[in-house]
């Protein structure tokens, strides 16, 4: 019974034995079972289920199935918890915001760019940036002018957020500076391919499996780009302290 933590093991019938015995070789199926799910693939009745469950010490079937699902490696490849980890990065990452954050330690002008979820990242990135003392600027509006705002300035770098990479807003904003020489631009990006990928400087990628709803409604997760954010943010931090 290490699989509940139960250990009394007297108390079990050879019913409850044939239910423990196909929820652990089926955990993974089982925590989106149905109580007469589990009861016909194993072959028991419902109510032999439930007096399973109570027994090994839950109170309720959800509470049974919630710990089936995190149950492993502290928890499940779905869990509310598991939103990232080294898979989501090339294994050059380190480098990669090490080599961008030595330029915009340089910048004169640093403008974070995202339109959707992404400009929320953008406005975040931009704050903190701030707060460390960097002359920072965010835009939300693909149609901003700032090839006019930028004119006569040198020195400026544009770190722009986009998930997929091809936000054809985005791409058309950006060849305004692609061979401006006094303009480098920075991207935090789902797709290192990505048209703005191969337009950029330095790619700051990761790996993220989109998902929309309603086919448009974007629900990908921005955890790996924030990710990205902060390890910028501390590597111009640590640059601040020496």
């Amino acid at each position: 019974m290490a699989f509940f933590g139960f250990k009394d093991l007297s108390s079990l019938s050879n019913v409850d034995m044939t239910i423990y015995n196909y929820v652990t070789q089926n955990n993974e199926k089982v925590a989106y079972m149905r109580v007469r799910d589990i009861a016909k693939n194993a072959h028991v009745s419902n109510s032999s289920v439930m007096r399973f469950v109570h027994k090994v010490g839950f109170s309720s079937f959800p509470e049974f199935k919630a710990f089936i699902k995190n149950k492993g490696n502290g928890y499940s490849k779905n869990s509310v918890f598991n939103f990232v980890n080294k898979n989501n990065f090339p294994i050059n990452i380190e480098n990669k915001i090490s080599v961008a954050a030595d330029f915009l330690y340089q910048a004169d002008n640093i403008i974070l760019i995202g339109v959707g979820s992404s400009a929320f990242l953008a406005g975040y990135t931009a704050r903190r940036l701030a707060t460390l003392g960097y002359n920072t600027n965010t835009v939300s509006d693909p149609f901003y002018p700032l090839s006019s705002q930028l004119h006569n300035t040198s020195n400026n770098a544009l770190i722009v957020f986009s998930v997929t990479g091809e936000t054809s807003e985005l791409i058309e904003l950006l060849n305004n500076f692609v061979n401006d020489g006094d303009t480098t631009i920075i991207s935090i990006t789902g797709n290192e391919a990505s048209t703005i990928g191969k337009m950029s400087r330095y790619c700051l990628s990761y790996k993220e499996t989109e998902y929309h709803v309603y086919h448009y409604y974007d629900l990908s997760s921005q955890i790996p780009a924030v990710y990205i954010a902060e390890g910028i943010t501390h590597a111009l931090q640590d640059k601040s302290r020496k």
